[in-house]
């Protein structure tokens, strides 16, 4: 029911009941009822309002105000930014890793780099020892006589001698910038690293996976001279990197798969005219393929196989006696 209408005939009855009060308190009794009709109808009215809605949220501070706890700063979590100076390898250029060198010789060592900095190299910059063997090489030099932009890549040529005693050695090197600062790859320093060899060993070339030529072909026809079953095609493969390394492991030598003075002196056989097989066809190929002797590669040590090794021998310097031994292999690896 509304209440409303309950308090109108309510407040009527205060009203005539004030009429009827004694003289005495009568204006008394009016102020009375006029008040209590009055709060009556005050709290009828709060009542039938909806009741007011509490805001408990956190108010927002208008623009400019301060607030107790500021709002974290924003960070870029892809920081693209690329380092002043770094180089990346590219390639070595000469003298690959473990090159044998024969003991007190100069040679010459080209790597080739890229600047993947973001800052261009000039001629301020220098090549720079860093530790290791130094092979009687400088404490610094220049790096470049022009400009190497962001991207291009560089020869960098440094001139060393093999020590004196046979071994492995290997030479650190960095680069520095006109501050001063040294920098060098990602992973650290580029090196150079041979094997210094007696004079004779040095001119076994050494061939390794990836590698390929006339040498190489040489090395699989005496694989399967040595019961090796694999293709002949002049190409350093993972099949004939894992031939190689049987090889070795049969011979009792280091299997690392790279054919170096020892692992050739285990895998030439020596041949003579009436000589027929494997050995004899790396002999033919070498002549004809690298010295240009017109014979065929056909395993038989005939006549003219014979004469072509003869002429080697004497263009060489050797004992000219048509047989192919140590010696003469090693000049036609060699040279």
């Amino acid at each position: 029911m509304n209440r409303k209408l309950i308090l109108v005939p309510l407040v009527l009855i205060l009203l005539l009941s004030a009429c009827n009060l004694p003289t005495g308190t009568q204006e008394a009794g009016e102020g009375l009822i006029f008040t209590l009709a009055a709060q009556t109808i005050t709290a009828a009215a709060q009542e039938t309002q909806p009741p007011t809605e509490i805001n408990t949220s956190t108010p927002i501070p208008s623009e400019g105000a301060a607030t107790s706890t500021p709002p974290p700063a924003q960070t870029n979590a892809t920081n693209t930014s690329i380092p002043c100076n770094v180089a990346s390898f590219v390639a070595d250029v000469t003298i690959p890793d473990n090159t044998n060198i024969a003991v007190s010789k100069a040679f010459t060592k080209t790597w080739r780099l890229r600047n993947s900095g973001s800052c261009t190299w000039t001629s301020g910059y220098q090549l720079v020892f860093d530790s290791g063997d130094a092979m009687s090489g400088p404490a610094s030099q220049q790096l470049t006589n022009g400009n190497v932009a962001p991207g291009q890549t560089v020869d960098v040529t440094v001139n060393l001698t093999a020590p004196a005693a046979p071994g492995t050695y290997k030479g650190n090197w960095k680069l520095k910038e006109p501050g001063g600062v040294i920098f060098a790859l990602a992973s650290g320093p580029f090196w150079v690293q041979i094997q210094a060899v007696a004079e004779s060993e040095a001119q076994w070339k050494t061939f390794r996976s990836s590698d390929s030529g006339v040498e190489v072909y040489a090395i699989q026809h005496l694989l399967r001279a040595h019961g090796h079953d694999l293709d002949v095609d002049g190409k350093f493969g993972p099949i004939t990197l894992s031939k190689v390394k049987d090889f070795q492991s049969a011979k009792g030598l280091t299997a690392d798969g790279i054919v170096g003075p020892q692992t050739w002196q285990a895998l030439i056989i020596q041949a003579a005219q009436g000589k027929t097989g494997q050995e004899v066809r790396a002999i033919q190929r070498l002549l004809r393929d690298k010295f240009n002797y017109s014979i065929q590669v056909d395993g038989i040590f005939g006549p003219d196989t014979a004469d072509a090794v003869k002429d080697f021998q004497t263009a060489n310097g050797l004992t000219v006696d048509g047989i192919v031994g140590p010696l003469t292999w090693r000049y036609l690896i060699g040279k």
